[in-house]
């Protein structure tokens, strides 16, 4: 029996930003060009992008790497390579000594077609008042789009923490639509009138933080405007303890929402690493609590420089900022107890995430499309510089970088760090070769088909063994294929899925197509994101090769996609029927429940997968998630007791599942420990 493993199942805490075994992309997508410099993550080879202005902010374009040093953990490097990336392509090491040709004679270009570009442009709707600033951000983001988005970047839109569509795309058009459906949040302004307006009123966070910190002069200045603002209030509570109440109850808000940012940012991170090319993550928020959190932000910057992004982070405030902004228009706590905020401890996690990354962090501008310019400009003209470090050991440790430039009167700007992990496989459409076989044959054989024109457009497939599930199907066929059903496979093959729609869904009309392609054209219906269509090719798979297990899992997947739970879970109860002990059917299974609500039978489930696999470690991730999902729903505040009541057992259990997921090691061991931090604050 096959064993599956899409991604799709692998584990709730990173479901839903990018989907399948890569990327789905949409639209045509330009090959890798010759001379472009590759992007690599890892520490065998490190690339850094660097940027060197002079004291005026004017961009050099004339260094070569004699006028860089680089020191990792303080130890000097030496730096073997360096490219020139600007607007008009990319260049390699300029030379200063290069002979001017002379009059009269043609210029000739060296420089090659510019790199492509990823755009992610990331509404942090967990800190995003609905308001003024939130509008202006998506206006400017859909007029970026039309005005600036270049033929053949990629673009993606995180909203809520999943992406828009589940697809990156190079479709303007998509794009837009995408930014124009997302709708912000009303848990930002909530906190923000809890936190200013409602009684006992707080300044601002960080005196929220004093307080949970027993402060004496912030619980006393607290004391003072509850009482001043509401008497009879303080006679009937004690304002201290309503006062320490209120505060850990806002700490807690606080930190959950943070917590949510930082594990989408760090999933998306983890999707990036899959795509070739520089990343740039337009990171669109009011801010965001960091106390307490430094080791959690430090992991999600260095999987984001792992994957070649930078993070471009935008207030999108602008000047209305602080306690007196117009956000809300009711009185903000003030005197007598306490004059105006001081510090902004919101501007601290972004600031990180983008100077920690190499990026820019652009606050007090209310023309968000100048900002947008900027960040434009910026990522689109930069030095790539690579080294192999003296200690090339994948350590897994965050490992400290600083660029200088050693000409006076420059500066330069490059992130500060990465995680030496085993470098990330880049999914990307991979040449075949020729073969003399011709386009009407037998059953198709991985790496088969005939080259692709070197004009025809190439996307990523939905998944990277898709071959070899093919493969499986047309073991021992005999017949030859028709010519549609053969022009489909080749395009398929070279990872067009446009192009193979149209043949493959012609050949399927035939009443005894054969289920290698019927499968086939159910992963190109999935890439184009059609979840119904995949559904109604893969049915007729099930039915024709009940046997074949990868087909239950993709289906159940499709249902999903399409809202329809009902279905994925039978499907799936097919499965469990014919293969009782599958840990991947099991597993699949807890995860549709979890989506129904029914968390009782998703942690049966997942019990279930870990007895038949108990050294495999993603159902004790998702078996942690599940009792941390059913430990929070349960947790409610008793105002008798004038406390939080919850099931401590399945917060013990969670936490204990957690921890065995890490001590496995498995791949999203961040996420783990970042849960386990959200359980040790909710105690």
């Amino acid at each position: 029996m096959t064993t599956l493993r899409p991604r799709f199942w692998l584990a709730l805490a990173a479901a839903g930003l990018l989907t399948g075994g890569g990327t789905i992309i949409a639209g045509q997508t330009p090959a890798t060009q010759a001379g472009q410099p590759t992007f690599r993550s890892g520490a065998q080879v490190v690339e850094v992008d660097v940027r060197v202005f002079d004291r005026d902010g004017r961009f050099i374009e004339d260094l070569t790497r004699d006028d860089f040093e680089v020191l990792e953990d303080g130890v000097p490097q030496r730096i073997q390579t360096l490219y020139l990336v600007q607007d008009n392509g990319v260049v390699s090491e300029p030379s200063r000594d290069t002979a001017v040709p002379p009059p009269g004679a043609a210029a000739v270009s060296t420089t090659p077609a510019s790199a492509r570009q990823t755009w992610i442009f990331f509404f942090d709707l967990n800190h995003l008042t609905p308001g003024g600033g939130f509008e202006r951000a998506r206006k400017a983001v859909e007029d970026f789009i039309r005005d600036r988005f270049k033929d053949g970047d990629l673009g993606g839109v995180i909203a809520g923490g999943r992406m828009v569509n589940n697809r990156l795309t190079s479709v303007h058009d998509e794009l837009v639509e995408a930014v124009k459906s997302v709708k912000p949040l009303g848990d930002a302004r909530s906190r923000f009138i809890d936190l200013t307006r409602d009684w006992p009123r707080f300044r601002d966070e960080a005196e929220a933080i004093r307080i949970s910190n027993e402060d004496r002069d912030a619980i006393r200045a607290a004391i003072t405007r509850a009482c001043s603002d509401d008497a009879d209030m303080c006679r009937t509570i004690p304002p201290d303890q309503a006062v320490r109440q209120k505060a850990k109850r806002l700490l807690q808000d606080l930190r959950r929402a943070s917590v949510e940012t930082l594990s989408a940012l760090n999933g998306l991170a983890s999707g990036l690493a899959r795509i070739q090319g520089p990343k740039t993550v337009v990171f669109l928020s009011d801010g965001f609590f960091t106390n307490e959190m430094e080791s959690v932000l430090r992991g999600v910057v260095g999987q984001t420089t792992r994957a070649g992004g930078r993070v471009y982070a935008i207030d999108v405030r602008g000047l209305n900022r602080g306690p007196t902004a117009s956000t809300v228009d009711q009185m903000t706590a003030d005197d007598p107890a306490g004059g105006p905020a001081r510090q902004d401890l919101t501007e601290d996690g972004p600031n990180s995430l983008a100077v920690d990354t190499g990026g820019l962090m652009i606050r007090n501008e209310n023309n968000l499309s100048r900002a947008l310019e900027t960040i434009a400009r910026d990522a689109n003209r930069y030095y790539v510089l690579g080294y192999q470090p003296v200690n090339a050991t994948f350590d897994g440790k965050y490992h400290p970088i600083v660029v200088r430039v050693k000409r006076a009167g420059l500066r330069a700007r490059a992130r500060r760090g990465y995680l030496a992990l085993e470098p990330a496989k880049m999914l990307v459409p991979q040449k075949i070769e020729s073969t003399e076989r011709p386009a009407e044959e037998n059953a198709p054989a991985p790496g088969s088909a005939a080259p692709a024109p070197a004009s025809a457009p190439s996307a990523v497939r939905l998944r990277p063994d898709a071959a070899d599930r093919v493969q499986e199907l047309s073991a021992g066929e005999t017949a030859r294929a028709g010519t549609a059903a053969a022009e489909g496979w080749a395009a398929f093959q070279r990872g067009d899925v446009s192009a193979a729609i149209g043949p493959l869904t012609e050949a399927a009309k035939d009443p005894g197509a054969r289920p290698w392609l019927l499968y086939t054209l159910g992963l190109t219906q999935a890439a184009l994101a059609r979840p119904l269509d995949a559904a109604a090719s893969w049915e007729r798979v099930r039915q024709a090769a009940p046997e074949f297990e990868p087909v239950y899992e993709d289906l159940a997947a499709m249902y999903v996609q399409a809202s329809d739970l009902t279905r994925a879970l039978a499907v799936l109860r097919d499965a469990e029927r014919r293969w009782p002990k599958e840990p991947q059917i099991l597993n699949a299974i807890g995860v549709v429940d979890v989506r129904r609500g029914a968390l009782d039978e998703a942690i049966s489930s997942f019990g279930k997968a870990i007895e038949a696999a108990p050294k495999e470690a993603t159902a004790y991730l998702n078996l942690g998630r599940a009792y941390e999902l059913r430990y929070a729903a349960a947790r409610h505040y008793v105002s008798s007791e004038r406390k939080w009541v919850a099931p401590e057992g399945d917060r013990q259990k969670a936490i204990e599942n957690y921890k065995r997921y890490i001590d496995l090691g498995g791949p999203y061991a961040s996420q783990a420990s970042e849960a386990l931090i959200r359980l040790g604050w909710s105690k």
